[in-house]
């Protein structure tokens, strides 16, 4: 580590003792040999203190130390500086806007797959999308204001036991969550016990709390195979509570209380704060970000550095949007996080105990999907990919089951089948992981035909990936399978799991038959059939939006799925009508414009969520319902007599012609009944046509997958599959589409 001249870091003891230190690392040689290694730690920024005294940002520089003290009580400046929250802060933003906010013209590519490619083929189109700016001021405040920062950590850090009380309610309503439940709620009743006893919150003893915490985060964890939970628990509470795991806690709690409550509503965090549920959320932002950049310091990956990263991104892509740069760069941190482990070879989770080794086979084949759903979100190349990276399937195993006695747990793992799933049906936290995991596989290749440059085997590798789409739903269970009348079966969360997992494959198999599209124009039948089976599912979805889970994850749901969707169905319908032609399509064009129909009526009547989810489903429906109006509006021109009569779809019955079809031009303004909705979705199958131009054997999927979180949208399906966009959708307007509806329209 060096300092801004250059010259080595000194370890704290040695500098303030002014004497020469030889800036080994961890622990230098003569703290070695004083027998003090476990007060040697190199601080990030020893002197820090602001410019101005007086300019009510820092302490003045009267209360920085200059020498070792056991306890000082802080000055009244210090417990301002303390207390301070985000809407103070946010206060000296407003007066240097100008300066902040900037558009980036770099930094906003999207690719072929993106969310955005349906309306606009254009590879090297960049739209025009404001940078997020929501929180710059905050995170440049933190990362410069070091006196601030450290009061600000371990005051929040002071109402742990809030923090328990959210991340307990968390993980009770959660079946889905990465990291299975005892490996942070017994460590974190461990830093309860610890804070409580020590009295933190009464000594606010700032500094030296902060400076025990550093120290203890400078040191490398050390594990055996044989380490029990308890001895693994030791290394990070107590005495060496370390910065990655405090982490970890703020962004659990934001997470809990993003889900849990109205942006509105007041929380009482019991250490003399109050705030709204909103201001919480970026707070905690704030809070685990500067824990990240405290453990970059020290260059250590460890497990907890992973689980941090990865429940920050969650938080993060919560609060700041799915499309911001900043979550995206930071997304690219963990990926080197994981590499620098040696976590994508399989033989590094060998040599620690089995629930860790488990524990890390779930979070890579998590990851290993984010990154796939980042990667076709913006239409950028993945940068965890399966050549490189042994992803074992994690065991279908529940998260208590992992920390069985080993005779027990023997038995378990002979309850499995030969591939590792449970036969009960049981869903598990591990069973959704394994599932969607084996969807990215597939969307890995997806990826490759979408993204990357063509080979003299691409139409090869083309063909084999069409034909891999039907292996890989057969490797799921048929008892974990979705099916059009899942949601009658039974839970409702199931069924949302069962269709996330049906249309996370679905979306794969509809990029591929983009592809193939565009090799041959004959596979737009495919296309729209596909188009058909993923919106009949958002259709089957918008019957039980009532429900807290399905209302809480609509958005980002339809933005991932129902928008590609709707895209090309109504980009076709408008297409066709205007060239006159029968659109082909194995549903009929009437079907396909009743559900079309629905859609938009539906979100007349419905009160989206507002965040930025829901704004993203308002714009797209805005899009959507104009390229309708003018596909229904259109007027044929006059035949001329040299013209040819059309032959008519014959899978059009009933809508012969075009011409009186676009008379009406009317939509829903009711939720259509029972019968209303397309018979399409009661058996959704996959048509396809192989390059010889014989059928495909039809797709039909049967029965159940799942879902976490009664009554919590849980990181299983979130993560980095939310908030499709940052503030504002400037990105409309590069469309030259008027998204202005009339009186009534959308939004009104």
């Amino acid at each position: 580590m060096l300092r801004r001249n250059g010259k080595p870091t000194s370890c704290e003891p040695c500098r303030i003792a002014k004497v020469r230190c030889d800036h080994s690392t961890p622990i230098c040689r003569r703290c070695k040999s004083k027998g003090i290694a476990n007060k040697c730690y190199y601080h990030p920024a020893p002197l820090t203190r602001p410019k101005n005294p007086t300019d009510g940002i820092g302490p003045p520089s009267s209360i920085r130390r200059s020498k070792p003290k056991a306890y000082v009580r802080p000055s009244r400046v210090e417990e301002t500086i303390a207390a301070r929250t985000l809407t103070d802060i946010r206060k000296r933003a407003t007066s240097s806007t100008g300066t902040n906010a900037r558009e980036s013209n770099d930094s906003n590519y999207l690719g072929t797959t993106s969310y955005l490619s349906v309306f606009k083929e254009t590879p090297s189109w960049t739209p025009r999308a404001s940078w997020n700016c929501s929180l710059q001021a905050e995170f440049e405040h933190w990362r410069r204001d070091h006196a601030y920062t450290s009061a600000r950590l371990v005051r929040l850090l002071c109402a742990v036991g809030f923090y328990r009380k959210e991340i307990k309610w968390y993980y009770a309503r959660g079946r889905f969550t990465k990291i299975p439940g005892p490996l942070v709620l017994d460590p974190l009743r461990r830093v309860q016990e610890h804070i409580e006893r020590n009295t933190w919150n009464q000594e606010r003893n700032w500094e030296r709390i902060y400076d025990q915490i550093t120290a203890a985060t400078s040191h490398s964890l050390r594990l055996t195979s044989d380490s029990s939970p308890e001895e693994f628990y030791s290394l990070f509470t107590g005495e060496n509570l370390r910065w990655e795991f405090v982490g970890l806690i703020f962004s659990l709690a934001g997470n809990s209380v993003r889900c849990r409550y109205d942006e509105t509503h007041i929380l009482d965090l019991g250490n003399g704060e109050e705030m709204d549920a909103y201001t919480f959320c970026k707070e905690m932002v704030l809070a685990s970000n500067a824990c990240i950049e405290i453990c970059r310091q020290y260059e250590h990956v460890n497990d907890l550095v992973i689980w941090m990263y990865k429940s920050h991104l969650y938080l993060g892509s919560e609060v700041l949007g799915e499309t911001s740069e900043r979550v995206y760069s930071m997304f690219g941190e963990l990926v080197s996080v994981i590499y620098a482990m040696g976590l994508h070879r399989e033989h590094h989770s060998t040599n620690v105990p089995f629930f860790l080794s488990e524990t890390r086979k779930r979070l890579l084949a998590e990851i290993h999907k984010s990154d796939k759903t980042v990667a076709t979100l913006y239409g950028r190349p993945p940068r965890l990919p399966l050549l490189y990276c042994d992803v074992a399937l994690p065991l279908d195993l529940s998260d208590d089951q992992l920390f069985l006695d080993e005779q027990s747990l023997e038995v378990v793992l002979n309850s499995l089948d030969s591939e590792g799933w449970n036969l009960q049906g049981q869903f598990y936290p591990a069973t959704v992981i394994r599932m969607r995991q084996i969807m990215s596989a597939l969307g890995e290749k997806m990826l490759e035909l979408s993204l990357g440059s063509r080979t003299t085997s691409y139409h090869n590798d083309l063909l084999k990936t069409y034909k891999l789409c039907q292996r890989t739903w057969d490797q799921i269970p048929v008892r974990f399978r979705y099916s059009a009348d899942c949601w009658e079966k039974g839970d409702v969360i199931e069924a949302l799991a069962k269709t996330i997992v049906y249309l996370e494959y679905l979306l794969s198999v509809f990029q591929i038959q983009r592809i193939r599209r565009q090799e041959n124009p004959e596979a737009t039948r495919d296309l729209i059939d596909t188009s058909v089976q993923m919106l009949s599912a958002i259709v089957g979805m918008t019957k039980h939006f009532q429900h807290g889970d399905v209302k809480r994850n609509f958005g980002w749901i339809f933005g991932a799925f129902g928008s590609a969707a709707a895209g090309v169905l109504v980009t076709e319908v408008r297409r066709y009508t205007i060239s006159n032609q029968p659109l082909p399509s194995s549903t009929p064009r009437s079907e396909i414009i009743r559900t079309l129909s629905y859609l938009i009526s539906w979100f007349q009547s419905v009160k989206m969520p507002f965040d930025l989810a829901g704004t993203v489903c308002t714009e797209f429906i805005k899009v959507i319902s104009r390229l309708l109006d003018e596909a229904l509006d259109y007027q044929q021109p006059p035949p001329s007599s040299s013209a040819l009569p059309l032959t008519p779809n014959p899978h059009e019955t009933g809508n012969m012609n075009i011409n009186a079809a676009n008379n009406n031009t009317t939509l829903h303004t009711q939720l259509p009944q029972e019968t209303d909705i397309p018979a399409s979705q009661q058996q959704p199958q996959l048509q396809g046509l192989m390059p010889d131009g014989g059928p495909m054997e039809s797709l039909c999927f049967g029965m159940g997958m799942e879902y976490g979180v009664y009554g919590v949208g849980d990181d299983a399906f979130h993560g980095l599959g939310r908030g499709l966009v940052s503030d504002g959708m400037n990105w409309l307007d590069e469309l030259g589409l008027n998204t202005d509806l009339d009186d009534g329209g959308i939004g009104s």
